[in-house]
């Protein structure tokens, strides 16, 4: 009996009913055969995007800032200052962010921190007021 070299294996997803939706209606505008096709392109493309090639770490980890300055980055990449890491980074060694004055760099990211801080602290007394205001 002959074993197959390229045989399919089948696995199975569980996804909640409204990303099935989302699922289905890119798939409909889109060229897939079929929700297989979709998720193991999908799954592949993640797979290249986020491994970094042979030799190559990604940006995040082969970059040692102090915490609170990742965190102030990942805030800022949260909001929507940055895409992600890459850019970023990118965007801060253009800048000449990350040259020499890295204390310089953790004081403006500590003001953006506290700032947001803030606002959160902010965010979370209107939230708090608006359920009081409910009962």
């Amino acid at each position: 009996m002959k074993v197959f070299e390229n045989m399919e294996k089948k696995i199975s997803l569980r996804v909640a009913d409204e990303d099935l939706e989302v699922i289905d209606s890119f798939i409909a505008r889109h060229d897939f055969s079929n929700r297989s096709e979709f998720l193991r392109k999908a799954a592949l493309d993640f797979i290249k995007r986020y491994n970094p090639p042979v030799g190559q770490k990604e940006i995040p980890e082969s970059i040692t800032l102090p915490k609170q300055i990742r965190n102030n980055i990942q805030y800022l990449i949260n909001m929507g200052h940055y895409n992600d890491w890459q850019d970023a980074i990118h965007e801060l060694v253009r800048e000449g962010l990350l040259k020499e004055d890295i204390d310089k760099l953790k004081s403006q990211y500590d003001t953006v921190g506290e700032l947001s801080s803030k606002v959160e602290s902010f965010k979370r007394m209107s939230e708090e007021k608006n359920e009081y205001m409910k009962r």
